[in-house]
């Protein structure tokens, strides 16, 4: 699990510091940094997934991360002519970037690159072991009627989709659990399926939904968007993507839901942050934030977690770059957008009268 990021000069962030916890909520104004936080951890992360068939003693080395990581970081964030350096922050004359990833019983890893960087950074601190399982990121909008053919083409064709497109869907293409791990994955997955009444199903390289009333299998782009992407979920639940010790990065997962389904993603997000996956949320909903804080509630009160579970981050934009604030409470993350529009548009409604 990560316990805190470091991020000094990478894109709009001039120094901050996230001291993380299970399940991470980011909120903030347009262009505060809300995505390249998500993709930044997630391009860290992914880095540090032991390579196919490597001997279990073998640990990450300086020369392989130090390539892997600026790779990576190009193909997730796609800055212009591929050139990691356009990646810091952007001041006067040459800046210098550095990132920190600290890990729960210790072990960190801390890279560097400048502007003049090209393809690679510099690995500074290695972390001591491996992370169990790749991390999975969900974009803003779902990628089930994409899918067909998709990785292939990304592949080999220039297409303007970044690298978390590709990997999304080569984790919705894996096989569903079976045996044993079907049995602890279905406590995650039947309140999510009985919720929207649907789940995906693979059939030679194009999904469908299956809905449960009326009985009926449809292709999934005719399938409601907000479906779908709940949809997808389900099915990187399914298929063992979303296990405990992995890590869920999730791009405005309220977008294309309505206020119903949008209510289904608070005990989602919670149930799968207390089964062992970090689980790290952009948003720009009120609506959702507000859900967060009542079923968190809740389950406060029925004793069923006895430590802070969810952590608040407000990114707010100043002069001198993006400010973080920070807490285990909503109120402890700074003035919320959302809210202050919402009550202005109010105020307007009122005026109207």
């Amino acid at each position: 699990m990560l316990e805190q990021l470091y991020v000094d000069n990478v894109t709009v962030f001039s120094r901050a510091v996230f001291n993380l916890g299970a399940l991470n909520v980011i909120h903030g104004a347009n262009s505060t940094g809300k995505t390249h936080l998500l993709k930044l951890a997630y391009s860290v992360l992914g880095c540090l997934v032991p390579p196919p068939n490597a001997p279990p003693s073998e640990r990450p080395t300086k020369g392989a991360l130090e390539t892997q990581l600026g790779s990576r970081l190009v193909s997730v964030f796609r800055p212009d002519r591929g050139r990691l350096g356009r990646l810091a922050r952007r001041v006067h004359g040459q800046s210098r970037a550095e990132v920190g990833a600290h890990f729960v019983g210790g072990g960190s890893l801390t890279l560097s690159f400048s502007t003049q960087s090209d393809k690679a950074v510099r690995v500074h601190d290695l972390p001591r072991t491996w992370q169990p399982q790749a991390p999975v990121f969900l974009p803003t909008r779902e990628l089930l009627s994409v899918y067909p053919g998709f990785v292939s083409l990304y592949e080999t064709q220039a297409v303007p989709f970044d690298a978390t497109w590709r990997d999304t869907c080569v984790l919705l293409g894996a096989p569903v659990a079976r045996g044993p791990k079907k049995r602890e994955i279905a406590v995650l997955l039947e309140p999510l399926e009985a919720a929207i009444g649907c789940k995906a199903v693979l059939e030679g390289d194009r999904f469908f939904v299956q809905m449960s009333d009326p009985n009926a299998k449809v292709e999934a782009d005719l399938v409601a968007e907000g479906y779908r992407k709940l949809t997808m979920v389900a099915r990187l639940i399914a298929n063992g993507s979303l296990d405990d010790k992995g890590y869920l990065f999730w791009d405005e997962p309220e977008s294309n839901l309505n206020p119903r389904l949008i209510r289904s993603l608070a005990p989602l997000l919670l149930d799968l942050a207390s089964g062992g996956v970090q689980v790290f949320v952009a948003t720009h909903s009120l609506f959702l934030l507000r859900e967060l804080e009542i079923e968190q509630a809740r389950r406060d009160a029925s004793r069923l977690f006895r430590y802070p579970l969810t952590r608040y981050f407000g990114l707010h934009a100043t002069s001198e770059g993006v400010r973080v604030d920070q807490g285990d409470a909503l109120e402890d993350s700074g003035e919320l957008a959302a809210l202050d529009e919402s009550l202005a548009q109010s105020d307007r409604y009122l005026a109207l009268e």
